[in-house]
């Protein structure tokens, strides 16, 4: 009877028989292939961690060269920052912040918004509405820093002021 019902679906005895050791394979060979598929699932995540972290980095090289351009520009005539407190009856040069607010040494009063000003670290600057530091960037061109730092050193000049914020 089972070999009608075989001979009307025009199915083989021998087609049966390998179809038969195939899911006894496939039976056997399913964890492996469950391990393999979730090894590629991991690598599959690991790959993408690797790109998401590699655009950020190129977009984060992108966004430092566009902001030492526009310091390498500003350092050209940028008005150097000191500290407030003097030693050996010298201002030293001090580092820059957003929100610092520079004040001339003499008067003590705001720059004028517009001014552009740097630190001899690198960063610069431009004074806003509020007489405070907006727009900052950092150059890592030291030789530039220091070119135009060596303008100042000596001279009577009198360089703003950032206060102990």
């Amino acid at each position: 009877m089972q070999h009608e019902i075989l001979t009307k679906l025009r199915i083989k005895p021998s087609t049966l028989g390998w179809g038969c050791a195939v899911l006894v394979g496939f039976a056997f060979a399913y964890p492996s292939i469950k391990a393999h598929q979730s090894a590629i699932a991991i690598d599959r995540e690991d790959n993408t961690k690797r790109e998401l972290k590699a655009s950020s980095l190129e977009r984060e090289l992108e966004f430092e060269q566009r902001q030492a351009a526009v310091a390498n520009k500003r350092y050209e005539s940028c008005l150097p920052v000191v500290g407030e407190f003097m030693r050996n009856n010298t201002h030293y040069f001090t580092g820059l912040r957003e929100g610092d607010i520079p004040v001339d040494r003499i008067t003590k009063k705001s720059l004028p918004k517009g001014t552009v000003i740097c630190d001899a670290h690198g960063n610069s600057g431009v004074i806003d509405d509020a007489g405070k530091v907006a727009f900052t960037a950092y150059t890592g061109d030291r030789d530039l820093v220091q070119k135009r730092l060596a303008r100042f050193k000596g001279s009577q000049y009198s360089q703003p002021v950032i206060g102990g914020n």
